[in-house]
C-alpha cells in the first residue's frame, strides 16, 4: 500500500509536494519543481501500479494526475533530465495542453479514508443545518443561553473550523419584522455547527493525537497573500493571466510555495506527519482493503475532472447574448424589483412585498393577482431576468475553461449522494434540451453513451413499500403521481389526469409534487399550500391513498415508530412523552445514516424544556406568542420544545428519503463503477469517461468498448433488480449531445 499526500498551490493549482511511504516504511518527500521531469513521471507511474491510500483521494489524484498529464507533454520537447522550477511559463503553457493528453493513469486499487470515516460514526462531522431556536423572548435569551451552553455536551470538534472556537456556541440572533424593524420583544438562538473532515481534525479527535502540527497550521502555513488567484471551474493558469501578466495566477506565486516547502523545516515536518496520520487512521479504521467502490470513484472523479467534456463554445457564446437580452431595462436586486412592482401594485397587493421579493414570493404573486396584467407581465420579466442571470453565471465559466470540468464530491451528502464541487455544480445544470445540447461531452473519435433510471426514485420507493396494489397498478401501466392526483380530484378519470400533463392545467403534475411528498415524510398538511387546495381536499386524498396502498402507510409507521423520540399522547398543547429513538437508518445496502448527535441535541432541547430551572419562572413578564399569551418561561418552554420538534421532524424526512434516496445514489454509483472498471489500471488510452448526474449517468466512450459498457450497466442492473424488481434503465449508444438522452 502506498500512503500519500500532497501540497499545493493553492486548490487548482500545480502540486509541489508529495508525501509517500510504502507500507509502514520512511515518509518520504517528493519535490516535483526541483527534480527532473522524467523521474517524477516514474514515480507517479510507479504508485499508480500500486495500491493507494489518501485522505481525500479526489484532490490528490486529481493533483497527480494533472502534473503527470502536464509533464509528459514538456518530456516531448524537453526532455527527462527538465527541472521545472527553471521554466515555469513553460509548464503553464504546457498545463492547459495536458487536458488534452491520450492517456489515462488509474491507480490499481484505492482506499479513500475521508470517505471510509463518513460511512461511520465520523459521519457526523458532516455539513449539517444549525439548530434554530425561534421566538424566544427577549427577557429570557441571556439565561437560556447560559443553560443552553451548559448542557451542550458535545465535542469542541463540531465547531474547529470557526474563527474563534472559545467563543460561546449558541449565538443571539435579531428577528426582523415584516417593515424592517427589529422585533424587540423575541430573540432567535442559533448554534451553527462548522466542522472541520480534515485529516488533521481526525487525528486530533479519533486518534487523540496531541500535536502542535495539528494546533499551529497557520504558524507554518504561507502567507494568505501567497494563495494565487485560481477558478475551480477553469483549473489551469492561463485561465486567469498569460506569460508575462499571470494576473496573480499559480505561476506568479508558485516560487514562494516551493522555496516554502523546501526550506521551511517545520512545515516539512508538518507535511510528514500527513502520512503518519494516515497509517494510524488506517488501522483506526479497522485498515479497510482498498478496492470499495467510493474509493475507486474518488480516483475516476479526479481523473475525469482534469480530462473534462466538450462543450459547444460558439453556440454558447451566442446563447449567452441571447440571455443577456432578458436583462435589459428589467431590475434584479431586491430593492430595485420592489420599487418596480409597487409602481403597478395597489396597497392591499402591497402587502406581498413585506417579506421580500424572492422566487417564492414572486411565483405566489403569479398565481393570485393574474387579474392585474402589468403586475403579471412584470413579475414574470424579473423572474425570467433572474434565471437568465444564473444562466449567464454558467456560460461565463464554460467560456472561461473551454471545456466542462466537472467535479464531484463521492459522498457529497449525509444520503451518500454525489454533490457538485468547485465553484460549478454539474448537478444544477439545466435539463431543458437548449442547454444540454450545448454540452457534446465526446471528444472526436469517442461515442457518447449514457442512460436515465426509468422512474428510478418511484421503483426504489415501490420495492421499500412492498404494496401488491401499487405494484399491480404501475406494471399495468399507471403511474402512482397520476393514481394519487385521482385522489386529488375524483371526479377526473386517470386518462382525463393523463391528459393534462405539461399543460397549463397540470392535474397530473399536482399529483406528482403530492406523491413525492408522501414519499419523502411529508403529511397533507405540506400539500395546501403548495397545490393551493383546500385542506379537506388534501386530507381526504392523502388518507384514501394511505388506505388504497396500505403498504406505503405500514413504512410511514415503521419509520415514526423508529425515529419519532416525542409524542403528546393526549394532544397538542399536553404533556410531552419521550421514548428514546433509533441512531441510524440502513438504506438496506449497507449504508447506514446516523442520527446520533440529532437525537443527542434532540433529547437535551426536551429535558430543558421539560424541567427549565426554577429561577425563569421569576420573570413574570407575559408575552404574545403566535397568538396566545404565555408567561415569559411558558414562551421560551414553547420555543425549545418547537425546536426539538423540529430536529425530530427533519430526522423522520431524513430517513424516510434515505431508504429511497440513498439506495438510489448506491446503485447509481456501482453503474459508474462497473463502467470504470473498463478503464485499464496503469497508463493507458481512455477508454471511458463517466459522469453522474442525478439518476443519470453520460459516458464518452471508445467506439470498440461501447458494447463492453452496454453490458456492463446491465450486469448492475439485473443484480438490483433482486431488490428493486422494477428497476430499469434507458441506454443510449451513439448520441450527439447531452441533450438526447
Amino acid at each position: 500500500m502506498i500512503y500519500l499526500d500532497t501540497e499545493t498551490c493553492g486548490f487548482h493549482g500545480l502540486a509541489v509536494l508529495l508525501q509517500y511511504s510504502e507500507d509502514d516504511g520512511p515518509v518520504k518527500i517528493w519535490e516535483f519543481w526541483k527534480e527532473p521531469i522524467g523521474e517524477s513521471l516514474e514515480l507517479i507511474e510507479w504508485i499508480a501500479d500500486r495500491p493507494v491510500c489518501a485522505f481525500n483521494l479526489a484532490f490528490d489524484w486529481f493533483h497527480l494526475y494533472k502534473i503527470w498529464t502536464t509533464f509528459s507533454l514538456i518530456l516531448v520537447s524537453k526532455g527527462g533530465d527538465f527541472i521545472p522550477e527553471d521554466d515555469i511559463d513553460a509548464v503553464a503553457i504546457a498545463e492547459e495542453k495536458a487536458r488534452d493528453y491520450r492517456f489515462c493513469l488509474k491507480p490499481r486499487s484505492c482506499c479513500d479514508l475521508m470517505l471510509h470515516a463518513r460511512k461511520g460514526k465520523y459521519q457526523s462531522f458532516m455539513r449539517r443545518r444549525p439548530i434554530v431556536i425561534r421566538r424566544v423572548p427577549t427577557q429570557l435569551v441571556a439565561f437560556v443561553c447560559q443553560e443552553l451552553e451548559k448542557r451542550t455536551k458535545i465535542d469542541d470538534a463540531y465547531f474547529s473550523k470557526r474563527k474563534h472556537p472559545d467563543s460561546p456556541r449558541w449565538v443571539v440572533k435579531d428577528i426582523d419584522n415584516p417593515d424592517g424593524t427589529i422585533n424587540v420583544a423575541f430573540k432567535n438562538i442559533e448554534l451553527e455547527f462548522n466542522a472541520s473532515t480534515s485529516l488533521k481534525t481526525l487525528a486530533k479527535y479519533a486518534l487523540g493525537v496531541e500535536d502542535d502540527f495539528i494546533l499551529k497550521f497557520t504558524d507554518i502555513s504561507i502567507s494568505k497573500k501567497m494563495n494565487p488567484k485560481e477558478y475551480g471551474y477553469a483549473p489551469f493558469a492561463l485561465a486567469v493571466g498569460r506569460p508575462g501578466r499571470w494576473n496573480h495566477g499559480w505561476p506568479e506565486v508558485i516560487h514562494h510555495h516551493i522555496d516554502h516547502w523546501h526550506y521551511n523545516q517545520l512545515a516539512r515536518k508538518y507535511a510528514e506527519n500527513d502520512v503518519v496520520y494516515l497509517r494510524q487512521l488506517h488501522e483506526h479504521l479497522d485498515s479497510p482493503e482498498p478496492g470499495d467502490t467510493d474509493s475507486e470513484l474518488a480516483a475516476m472523479v479526479a481523473c475525469v475532472r482534469w480530462r473534462g467534456f466538450e462543450i459547444k463554445l460558439d453556440d454558447i457564446k451566442i446563447i449567452r447574448e441571447e440571455e443577456k437580452r432578458k436583462l435589459e431595462s428589467v431590475p434584479t436586486a431586491p430593492n430595485a424589483v420592489k420599487v418596480w412592482l409597487l409602481e403597478v401594485m395597489s396597497k392591499t397587493e402591497s402587502i406581498v412585498l413585506h417579506n421580500g421579493t424572492g422566487e417564492e414570493i414572486l411565483n405566489s404573486i403569479l398565481t393570485e393577482w393574474t387579474e392585474n396584467p402589468k403586475l403579471i407581465e412584470r413579475v414574470q420579466a424579473v423572474l425570467d431576468a433572474r434565471h437568465a442571470m444564473k444562466e449567464i453565471e454558467l456560460y461565463d465559466k464554460l467560456i472561461k475553461a473551454r471545456k466542462f470540468h466537472a467535479s464531484f464530491k463521492v459522498i457529497g451528502s449525509l444520503s451518500t449522494r454525489m454533490s457538485g464541487s468547485d465553484d460549478l455544480n454539474p448537478q444544477g445544470i439545466k435539463g431543458t434540451y437548449k442547454v444540454r445540447n450545448l454540452f457534446p461531452l465526446k471528444r472526436e473519435g469517442f461515442l457518447l453513451c449514457g442512460g436515465d433510471f426509468d422512474a428510478f426514485e418511484v421503483s426504489i420507493a415501490e420495492s421499500v413499500y412492498n404494496d401488491q396494489n401499487l405494484r399491480h397498478d404501475i406494471l399495468s401501466g399507471k403511474s402512482p403521481h397520476g393514481l394519487f392526483a385521482c385522489e386529488l380530484y375524483p371526479e377526473k378519470t386517470y386518462e382525463e389526469i393523463e391528459a393534462t400533463k405539461k399543460t397549463d392545467n397540470d392535474l397530473y403534475g399536482n399529483g406528482k409534487t403530492a406523491f413525492f411528498r408522501l414519499m419523502y415524510g411529508g403529511n397533507w398538511q405540506g400539500m395546501v399550500d403548495i397545490l393551493n387546495v383546500e385542506p379537506e381536499v388534501a386530507e381526504r386524498a392523502f388518507n384514501s391513498f394511505l388506505k388504497k396502498y396500505s403498504g406505503i402507510g405500514d413504512h410511514r409507521d415503521s419509520i415514526n415508530s423508529s425515529f419519532c423520540s416525542m409524542t403528546q399522547p393526549a394532544g397538542i398543547g399536553t404533556q410531552v412523552v419521550w421514548k428514546d429513538p433509533c441512531d441510524y437508518i440502513d438504506n438496506g445496502l449497507g449504508f447506514k445514516r446516523y442520527f446520533s448527535l440529532e437525537n443527542q441535541m434532540c433529547k437535551m432541547l426536551f429535558d430543558l424544556a421539560n424541567e427549565p430551572p426554577k429561577h425563569w419562572k421569576y420573570i413574570k413578564a407575559k408575552v404574545l406568542r403566535k397568538d396566545r399569551q404565555q408567561t415569559a418561561c411558558g414562551a421560551a418552554q414553547s420555543a425549545l420544545y418547537a425546536a426539538a420538534f423540529n430536529i425530530q421532524a427533519r430526522n423522520l424526512r431524513a430517513a424516510a428519503n434515505h431508504q429511497i434516496q440513498s439506495k438510489g445514489a448506491q446503485i447509481t454509483k456501482e453503474v459508474q463503477r462497473s463502467i470504470w472498471d473498463i478503464q485499464p489500471i496503469g497508463v493507458h488510452d481512455w477508454v471511458v469517461q463517466p459522469m453522474n448526474i442525478h439518476d443519470e449517468i453520460m459516458c464518452p466512450t471508445r467506439p470498440d468498448s461501447a458494447s463492453k459498457v452496454k453490458m456492463a450497466v446491465e450486469v448492475v442492473v439485473q443484480k438490483y433488480r433482486e431488490i428493486v424488481p422494477l428497476l430499469s434503465i434507458t441506454w443510449k449508444e451513439d448520441m450527439e449531445s447531452w441533450a438526447r438522452k
